[in-house]
């Protein structure tokens, strides 16, 4: 991880323990703390009741560690001293439905901004594979494919799908994957549901602190029933100067294309 400079405060990175200091997070709802010894890292966390996931809020915690909530603990023959927080996307692909019916007419093209839920990392360093993952805020499950037995398990959230970036602010547990649409088919395309295959895309971050995934381009091309999906190898040019924090989970040559359109037309 390189040390880029924020232009505001960001909530993932590395801290250091001393043996048996502890610190705390609070994340939209979630609070988190995590413990050094000399042969173990301990975590806590606990969620607030009613969290939902328009929460953005976070702030590192000065209080006592509660004694009610979940706890982990991962064991060492000696601990370091770093920890690393770091945003990861969810563990299955998440479906996004648009507040409102969104139409792409015959021959046209748009790029639509779409914001996916986060999970926290947490990282011991010298570790690729982090101790503790989890999200920040649990998106409900959804069935996405043909029928009932033909498809996969998803997450589920709902985005405005802004197509102008400043209309939509930076948010600490959302991560932006702009996805650039082209309808070469001759009828109008309704976009009711996109199956976003986040575990196949890595985590960036930009100078402002905003979270971002590579870009996704999406054909339709006339008499081919499913749109083609292709993932991007470079970030968008409106995100700036970013920084690699975290790797997709799947990695792989095979995933090129998806079917990311259910009942479209």
């Amino acid at each position: 991880m390189t040390a880029m400079a924020y232009t505001t405060p960001v909530w993932w990175g590395r801290s250091d323990f001393e043996p048996e200091q502890n610190r705390g997070w609070h994340m939209a709802g979630l609070d988190l703390w995590a413990t050094r010894s000399a042969r173990e890292w301990r975590f806590q966390t606990l969620r607030q009741s009613g969290q939902h996931e328009d929460q953005q809020n976070w702030s590192v915690l000065d209080s006592e560690m509660p004694v009610d909530g979940n706890v982990a603990r991962y064991f060492f023959k000696q601990t370091t001293s770093a920890l690393y927080l770091m945003p990861r996307l969810a563990d299955r692909s998440v479906v996004v439905k648009p507040v409102h019916p969104i139409f792409i007419a015959s021959g046209q093209e748009i790029t639509l901004y779409v914001g996916t839920p986060v999970w926290v990392a947490c990282y011991a360093e010298g570790r690729e594979t982090p101790l503790l993952d989890i999200p920040v805020f649990r998106p409900t499950d959804t069935w996405f494919g043909r029928s009932t037995i033909q498809g996969q398990v998803c997450y589920a959230t709902r985005v405005l799908g802004r197509t102008d970036l400043t209309q939509f602010p930076p948010r600490p547990f959302r991560a932006v994957t702009p996805i650039t649409v082209c309808n070469n088919g001759s009828a109008t395309l309704p976009v009711e549901r996109i199956n976003i295959p986040v575990p196949y895309l890595p985590v960036y971050a930009a100078e402002n602190g905003r979270l971002w995934t590579p870009s996704l381009h999406v054909l339709k091309e006339p008499g081919i029933a499913p749109p083609r999906i292709r993932i991007e190898a470079s970030i968008n040019a409106l995100a700036g100067s970013v920084e690699l924090l975290t790797p997709a989970r799947v990695s792989g040559s095979d995933h090129t294309l998806f079917r990311i359109f259910d009942n479209f037309f």
